[in-house]
């Protein structure tokens, strides 16, 4: 399903019919411009007619610059600000997010349309609250999400029955609706909105029915009712000649090629393609002229025109890279807005901060003159008091002088005592180190006498136990002697222990008698 309209549709704001005369327009880009930029100027911009006559000037420099007309909606948008007026702000925000939409910006066209939205519903401005719904379910339907599409058409839709006498956007609100359930192939709802459309046949309402018209088409001819197909594709494009809707005119002629080949009538296939091919480059329709080529290469496929087909192929390649190269070019443009935007807001705010400054300049002298009167009044009384408090002055500075005096008597006496104290702890530094030294040959007296003392030990526990055993045990066994007599073996037993014992406390006392002399 094609999304050819979707933009027509939304370009239309829900029923601005000056609008679809795009194609048709002639105003002078530069020549727009600059009759913007005079009315940013010389306008006062107090009242809400004012500023939509300003606003519709953007809307005919969006036919040919979308963004350069979303650099002046945002240009009088910002002066609005500047200057604290609110009126037209709900329009500013509406158009911004035509321009917006025009240049695939949807994300910054729904918060555009969201708020214009709300100040629409603040007011109580049920037409153009609806207005807002509509562009809003169209944005959700460029993005494809067609369940949020859908919710907001149908309330539109809802409220706009409430309004007997909108019918003409009514209808356009279900033609919406009918090419959004077509594009989620639901054709039974979609033909009910459509048929809808198609059953109140009015002269105001001659775009509707050629949308319709070829909606239904679309879907006859998708469901293979060919004969259908075309007489709803012939009255549509009835309806676009008499309107002069180029674009238009070529889409629906696109169609019936389309419907050609799925007839297998491929020499009328060819001469429709051909004819369309020519009026799509006329005026530019890069989108259409690339189906028109798809369409030629379904056809040569089926005819097996394999020079032809690779002919095609490479025209197709060759208008998709220039659409690419557009969005691309559209993608710069994009990143561009926000420079042109603040230097348009810095020329502002530089005139703002002119007139501000002329605005001051009698204010700044009065209140200069009388700073001067006040600096005048300070000094006269600044004097008197000075003079006044002349004498204080040279008392308290004796005061200061004997003061001084005494505090560098002080300083000098602190100074000598330092220098005392300083001498003390130089002898106190010395006293430690001597005290130090002798620390440290203590220390190792009390080691070596803790080693000797060890040795004792040992020599006690080892050397002078064993003598002393045997004798203990040499009396035990006198005890047990049965007759009394003393035993010559027990005998030289104990004269031996003896002599042993002697030898070892003899060689004990030398030990000690070293010991001695070496602590002397």
């Amino acid at each position: 399903m094609h999304l050819s309209f979707v933009a027509i549709l939304i370009v239309l704001n829900a029923c601005n019919l000056p609008r679809i005369l795009a194609e048709n327009a002639i105003e002078n880009p530069d020549s727009l411009k600059n009759l913007l930029e005079l009315q940013l100027d010389s306008v006062s911009f107090t009242t809400e007619e004012e500023v939509l006559a300003y606003l519709e000037l953007t809307s005919k420099l969006n036919l040919s610059s979308p963004a350069d007309a979303l650099i002046f909606a945002k240009a009088l948008e910002n002066q609005l600000l500047f200057e604290q007026k609110k009126v037209g702000e709900a329009h500013i925000h509406s158009y911004k997010g035509n321009y917006y939409w025009s240049q695939g910006i949807y994300g910054a066209a729904l918060k555009d349309y969201f708020e214009a939205l709300k100040l629409f519903e603040e007011r109580k401005d049920e037409f153009e609250a609806i207005k807002q719904l509509n562009n809003i379910g169209e944005t959700y339907k460029k993005q494809k999400d067609y369940q949020k599409a859908s919710r907001f058409l149908n309330e539109a839709l809802i409220r706009m029955s409430h309004l007997r006498s909108e019918e003409q956007n009514t209808q356009l609100i279900m033609v919406n609706l009918g090419q959004l359930y077509m594009l989620e192939d639901q054709f039974d709802s979609a033909l009910y909105f459509l048929d809808k459309v198609l059953s109140r046949t009015t002269r105001n309402n001659r775009t509707a029915q050629g949308f319709a018209n070829l909606y239904k088409g679309m879907i006859k001819r998708d469901r293979g009712q060919f004969d259908s197909a075309s007489h709803y594709f012939h009255k549509s494009l009835d309806i676009w000649e008499a309107e002069k809707f180029k674009r238009s005119i070529v889409e629906t002629k696109a169609e019936l090629a389309q419907l050609a080949i799925m007839q297998q009538n491929y020499q009328l296939a060819t001469t429709t393609l051909q004819e369309t091919q020519l009026d799509a480059k006329q005026i530019n329709a890069l989108d259409i002229l690339m189906r028109i080529y798809q369409y030629q290469i379904a056809l040569f496929k089926l005819k097996g025109s394999k020079d032809s087909l690779i002919s095609y192929y490479e025209k197709f390649i060759s208008i998709k890279d220039s659409i690419f190269n557009e969005e691309t070019r559209s993608e710069i443009n994009k990143l561009s807005i926000q420079y042109e935007l603040s230097q348009r807001e810095n020329k502002y705010y530089k005139l703002a901060l002119e007139q501000n400054i002329l605005t001051n300049d009698i204010k700044t002298q009065s209140r200069f003159l009388i700073f001067l009167i006040l600096i005048s009044l300070i000094g006269f009384i600044f004097i008197i008091v000075l003079w006044g408090q002349r004498s204080n002055l040279l008392k308290v500075h004796q005061q200061l002088k004997t003061q001084k005096e005494e505090i560098e008597r002080k300083q000098n006496e602190i100074a000598r005592k330092s220098l005392e104290l300083a001498n003390l702890n130089k002898e106190l530094y010395a006293l430690n180190e001597n005290l130090e030294e002798k620390i440290v040959q203590r220390s190792e007296q009390l080691t070596r006498k803790n080693k000797q003392i060890a040795k004792y030990t040992y020599f006690n526990s080892h050397k002078l136990r064993a003598p002393v055993a045997s004798v203990l045990g040499l009396i035990n066994v006198l005890e047990l002697s049965k007759n009394g007599i003393l035993d010559p073996t027990i005998l030289n037993h104990l004269k031996s222990c003896a002599i042993e014992l002697d030898q070892i406390i003899h060689n004990l006392k030398n030990i000690l008698e070293a010991e001695i002399d070496e602590l002397d």
